[in-house]
């Protein structure tokens, strides 16, 4: 009966039946190697590679070249065209006031007044850069120049003699801040 109950497997599996039967098969080794079916590049293959990564390079550089450029050249252009325009405000207010000492040397009084109608709004556009020049001077030029055209009307010869002095004000801002 022992011989028997030995050849007789169990209905259910035993743990070491269990385990054993979880375990894959092993696999079965391939004989052909993944290098032995590549080949190597040829000569050709190998000079276009070289050929394609030294025109990469050089488009980096050429892209590179562009954005320096850009920032040497076009950016400047812009502070530049800042102080263009604010020598060009300047240089309408000299006019301005050179238009009204003409037409108080003609005794014209209204043309005077029409002559500084802008200039009032000009200035103030130049205020913070006459305050880099004299900050005390960006303070008093507009109150001088209401001075001035309140007083064309009462009494225009000290009104003249102000805008002479006016003048030479806007002269010293051009000398020190647009004159290279």
């Amino acid at each position: 009966m022992n011989q028997k109950n030995a050849d007789i497997q169990p209905e259910f599996p035993t743990p070491e039946t269990h385990n054993a039967s979880r375990t894959p098969a092993p696999p079965e080794f391939v004989a052909t190697s993944t290098k032995a079916e590549k080949t190597q590049p040829g000569r050709l293959q190998r000079f276009f590679r070289k050929v394609l990564i030294w025109l990469v390079i050089l488009a980096i550089v050429f892209l590179a070249g562009i954005v320096t450029d850009h920032y040497l050249r076009f950016k400047p252009s812009q502070d530049e065209l800042k102080t263009a325009t604010a020598h060009l405000t300047l240089l309408q207010v000299q006019v301005d006031v050179s238009n009204a000492r003409l037409a108080l040397s003609l005794k014209d009084v209204e043309g005077a007044k029409a002559a500084l109608f802008n200039t009032q709004q000009r200035l103030d556009n130049l205020l913070p850069r006459i305050a880099i020049f004299d900050p005390n001077l960006a303070k008093s030029m507009p109150q001088r120049l209401s001075l001035i055209v309140s007083g064309l009307k009462r009494d225009p010869e000290t009104a003249k003699i102000d805008l002479e002095l006016f003048t030479k004000d806007l002269l010293a801002i051009e000398a020190a801040l647009f004159n290279d």
